[in-house]
């Protein structure tokens, strides 16, 4: 049996089970800084979801220290009335209330699109500045910080915790990770040179918990979120950590140890098989749990070193039987998860009720996609869950005038539409062309020699079981036209019958696709009957081809890459994968090889011309066509002035990402 709902007590907190959702940078704050209901509702649906604890994301104790406009304040006293509210939300929802205290250190800057002068953040009033001006983060220049204003941020950390405990909250976490001012500090790196009191690297850490404990009391909880091991050349690592910093920690009383592991800092990273930053944000590609031996050696080292201190591991935890292996066999006594709560808060729940099969799980992508990066001006949501920050405004209210929607498109946009439509109560019929539900989400996780791919496939698989768990009328195989669509006597029609690949006009190439020489790349990576391809292959389309390249040649095909622009550009669903996939290409020696259009096909041979007039003959098994996309709109032109409203979404309105279909369907639906 797993011990992940078992509970646990320590320092006079009972957790009902191991699953803490992890600090979180949410930027649902005012512009002040101050709480608001969105903030509010938010952590009010991951507290309800069954988490044994709610932890607050990054809350600045000084207005210098932010990294962006939406981050919360607990700078004075008028801040503490703002967070009872969600304090109290999480509370009745029987979660375990705690919140993060942040200083910025050399974070601020980071994320801005202009120009820096020396030492400041992009946020006028920020200042970026560490021990040292020997490593950065944010400002390429930044400042050293001297003695008096160590003391002053140390006196902000206590009087800000002292708030939080008069606010109503269980337990206090420090942000002494990631580039803060307190990780920069203890840093083998940033803090060099120093010749005051802080050139002991721990101190500014033990003044922050002495301070808070003589304002708050040695029996108010404290579990500190700490870089263990910084995973960068000449910085310190776990077997440092446990040496030299974890003695003085533990004798300092804490609950509980929050582990994290690398470092934003600017060098090398001690791993040549993955990137320091891999171990805080896991990029794509990085393995699930990537923290499992750092924590069996943490535990291992604690143990040695006679330290009994529970522990808090987390990072790309992305199912549950990830969170069960963090616990079981990583030693962890708690799991940590954020991109999880943020795409399906309610999963600890389920998995208390035996329904992990409901869960939606992460795809691992777009968690800022909609509304811009965190460290910029975007507040943090789901692509999957339209409904995380919008819980109030998007709640279901069953209607009591139905109406007849017919959906045409089985994609991510018309499962989301047709889910929501049901549960409100309207009457729903969907007409899909193909022979199972799922679009393009179906086909873009089907590369099986990339690591995780199978998540982009999590999308579609959770709105296949809802659609069978709502009972949606579904017809498969139906190609919808005018006339079958206003057969149905619709009320609302809702086109989602997303994009097609793009077919230039190029002289042969409709010949070359009826050979089957030349195919696109949805058609090669279709799950149900994709298209052959040889052991020799050409690939036109990097942007949206590079991955297929790589999943190509790991599977053991020659392949050849050619792009028609002059630099690699990413297409726009690809986002955060794509400076990995540049990597990777570079890796396994694919070469981009830039400014090339087709001209013609003739039997299997390719050419291409550059714009300088160079021409090539590439001689392959199989041309692969992957130049974007382009709407199915020509239905939704066909019915407007029709006399019913038609709504179009996705893809069909304009190829982007699957979460612009969801966000837009959610929307839409609840505006009838």
């Amino acid at each position: 049996m797993s011990k992940l709902l078992e509970s646990f007590e320590v320092m006079g907190l009972r957790f009902k089970n191991r699953i803490i959702h992890a600090p979180t940078t949410l930027n649902m704050s005012d512009p002040q800084g101050y709480a608001t209901r969105r903030l509010t509702a938010a952590y009010g649906s991951i507290a309800r979801g069954g988490y044994a604890a709610t932890v607050v994301g990054a809350t600045c104790v000084r207005r210098d220290g932010l990294i962006n406009e939406r981050m919360l304040g607990l700078y004075d006293d008028d801040y503490v009335l703002e967070f009872r509210d969600t304090v109290a939300e999480i509370k009745n929802n029987e979660s375990l209330a705690g919140i993060q205290l942040f200083y910025g250190g050399l974070i601020p800057g980071l994320g801005a699109t202009v120009p820096l002068k020396p030492g400041k953040g992009w946020i006028p009033g920020t200042v970026s500045w560490g021990p040292s001006n020997k490593y950065f983060i944010g400002n390429p220049r930044c400042d050293v910080i001297p003695t008096e204003e160590y003391e002053a941020i140390v006196e902000s950390y206590a009087q800000a915790a002292r708030r939080a405990k008069e606010a109503g909250f269980d337990f206090l976490s420090f942000h002494f990770c990631h580039g803060s001012l307190p990780h920069a500090n203890l840093s083998l790196l940033s803090n060099q040179e120093r010749t005051d009191k802080y050139a002991d690297r721990f101190l500014m850490c033990e003044e922050i918990i002495q301070r808070t404990q003589v304002l708050c009391g040695k029996d108010f909880p404290i579990i500190p979120r700490l870089c263990v091991d910084e995973n960068l050349k000449g910085g310190f690592d776990i077997a440092y950590f446990v040496e030299h910093y974890a003695p003085r920690l533990h004798a300092l009383g804490i609950a509980v140890l929050d582990c994290t592991f690398g470092s934003m800092l600017m060098a090398e990273s001690r791993r040549p098989d993955r990137h320091s930053t891999e171990f805080i944000g896991p990029s794509f590609y990085t393995p699930k749990v990537v923290n499992k031996e750092n924590i069996q050696t943490l535990r291992r080292l604690l143990q040695e070193k006679g330290i009994d201190m529970p522990l808090i591991g987390s990072a790309n935890l992305i199912t549950p039987d990830n969170l069960r292996t963090m616990v079981d066999e990583a030693g962890a006594d708690f799991a940590g998860v954020c991109r999880l709560s943020l795409d399906d808060p309610d999963f600890p729940n389920k998995i208390i009720e035996g329904r992990e099969d409901e869960i939606r799980l992460s795809t691992h992508t777009g968690a800022s996609l909609l509304q811009g990066n965190i460290f910029g001006k975007g507040w943090a949501g789901s692509a999957q869950n339209p409904m995380f920050g919008r819980e109030d405004e998007y709640r279901i209210i069953p209607t009591n005038r139905p109406k007849k929607i017919v959906i045409v498109g089985g994609g991510s946009g018309g499962m989301e539409y047709a889910i929501t439509a049901q549960e409100i109560g309207h009457d729903v019929l969907v007409l899909e062309k193909s022979q199972s539900l799922g679009g393009a989400m179906d086909w873009a996780g089907n590369y099986p020699n990339l690591p995780n791919m199978e998540m982009l496939r999590n999308q579609p698989n959770y709105h296949r079981k809802m659609m069978d768990k709502w009972q949606v009328p579904v017809r498969l195989g139906v190609e919808a036209t005018t006339e079958t669509v206003l057969a149905e006597k619709p009320d609302v029609i809702v086109i989602a019958t997303g994009a097609r690949a793009f077919l230039p006009d190029i002289e042969g190439l409709d010949a070359a696709r009826r050979s089957g020489f030349a195919v696109t790349i949805d058609e090669v990576m279709a799950r149900d009957v994709p298209a052959r391809v040889g052991g020799s292959v050409v690939i036109w389309g990097a942007g949206e081809g590079g991955e297929l390249a790589l999943n190509l040649m790991l599977g053991g095909a020659k392949v050849r890459l050619l792009d028609a622009l002059p630099s690699y550009s990413p297409a726009n669903y690809i986002g955060s994968r794509a400076m990995v996939i540049a990597g990777m290409l570079a890796h396994f020696g694919i070469e981009i090889e830039t400014g090339w259009n087709l001209s013609s096909v003739a039997g299997k041979t390719a050419t291409f011309a550059s714009k300088e007039g160079s021409q090539i003959d590439v001689s392959v098994d199989t041309l692969v066509l992957c130049q974007g996309r382009v709407a199915n709109d020509e239905l939704a032109v066909d019915l407007r002035g029709k006399g019913l409203p038609v709504q179009v979404i996705g893809d069909a309105r304009k190829p982007r990402s699957y979460a612009n279909a969801i966000h837009e369907a959610a929307y839409l639906v609840r505006q009838l």
